[in-house]
């Protein structure tokens, strides 16, 4: 069975445009969602060349908005046009500054072994715990505009949303539980059963993660460790890498890997890396020429 790449993108085109080349295999579907807003990258993708696999640009795409609901929402477009032209072995929810670090000859080759395993990171030091309580049991309003500092629809909604927070903690107020909440990286490889629960559990994420920030790091975790598909996370209940993507959270938020972290990343176990970026590129094209050579 093929595997199935769904790609989160809003800027970038050069790193982008490697993932894509990477990715071009005919063991791979790829679907692709370009942020509304972003025309430019929206022209430019039409120019690339994507041979082996087959490749799907989502045709209505949607505005996403960090922390927002909108992070949720596209990721189900992404999860719901993929099955439609399922069954896939994986589906593998990447964003459009991460690489694969490993050839698609390995990646194919891991996952066949590991069959059935669920791979996602679960964060659950308190710290995380603390930040997962605070996301998931207050309401928080006006996500959509929570990073736009420079916007005037910022200026307006930030005090409404602060005095709203600021109530809601003297009460001590919190929301329903509803579910043994659990918190980890948005991205993930799943299989097509874990997938087909996600997407038959919509109506009830999208209810409940709606004014709840940053609600993509937390419905995938949440909804498999309240499932039978926990006994299938790849690393158990400790999954602190169970998501075999190589990230670092110590040096940036994330760090975006640098041209001298190539030997760091070639010598990683994870099979995929973010972040990167354009202004970085002999990290990134060495990393590509080298799995050009391994395939």
């Amino acid at each position: 069975m093929k595997h199935a790449y769904l790609i989160i993108a809003h800027n970038e085109y050069p790193v982008l445009k490697t993932l894509l080349s990477m990715l071009d295999d005919e063991r791979n579907d790829i679907y692709l969602h370009i942020d509304k807003r972003a025309k430019d990258l929206q022209e430019k993708i039409k120019t690339l060349d994507i041979t082996q696999a087959n490749f799907n640009v989502i045709d209505h795409p949607m505005s996403v908005h960090w922390g927002d609901i909108s992070q949720i929402e596209v990721e189900y477009l992404l999860f719901e046009t993929a099955v439609a032209n399922g069954p896939y072995a994986y589906y593998h929810l990447l964003s459009g500054v991460d690489l694969p670090i490993k050839s698609q000859d390995y990646i194919h080759r891991f996952f066949l072994e590991n069959k059935g395993k669920e791979f996602v990171e679960l964060w659950q030091d308190e710290a995380h715990q603390r930040d997962l309580e605070r996301k998931v049991y207050r309401y928080y309003f006006f996500t959509r505009s929570f990073k736009e500092k420079k916007g005037i629809h910022h200026h307006i909604t930030a005090p409404f949303r602060n005095i709203a927070l600021a109530i809601q903690k003297a009460i001590g107020y919190h929301r329903e539980k509803t579910l043994d909440f659990k918190k980890g990286a948005t991205w993930v490889s799943l299989t097509e059963d874990a997938v087909n629960y996600l997407i038959s559990q919509k109506g009830f994420i999208l209810r409940r993660m709606r004014y709840t920030l940053c609600g993509d790091e937390i419905f995938i975790q949440s909804l498999l460790w309240n499932s039978p598909f926990r006994e299938k996370l790849y690393c158990g209940g400790k999954a602190e890498v169970g998501n075999m993507r190589k990230i670092d959270w110590k040096r940036g938020n994330p760090y975006v890997w640098q041209n001298d972290d190539y030997e760091e990343l070639v010598a990683s176990d994870g099979l995929f890396a973010r972040k990167f970026s354009s202004t970085q590129m002999d990290v990134v094209n060495r990393i590509r020429q080298l799995l050009v050579e391994q395939q």
